[in-house]
């Protein structure tokens, strides 16, 4: 087999570029399949720690902002 190679040196890079680009085809594919069984929240709950800010106070109205004048 190492002579054969010997012979051919650009099938041995070929065949080394097809191993790598089947490995990263599959690294692509096994982290996708894995998002799409886990997906993740578009928003944080209600209750979560960073949107206690947004709940502990009520937005400002329109009345009770004075007019820029």
């Amino acid at each position: 087999m190492s002579q054969f190679f010997e012979n051919h040196p650009t099938l041995l890079l070929a065949a080394e570029a097809g191993v790598a680009l089947f490995l990263l085809i599959f690294i692509v594919v096994w982290t996708m399949g894995t998002a799409k069984k886990n997906p993740r929240p578009t928003r944080a709950p209600d209750d979560h720690p960073s949107r206690a800010s947004q709940t502990g106070q009520p937005a400002p109205k329109e009345a009770d902002r004075t007019p820029d004048a």
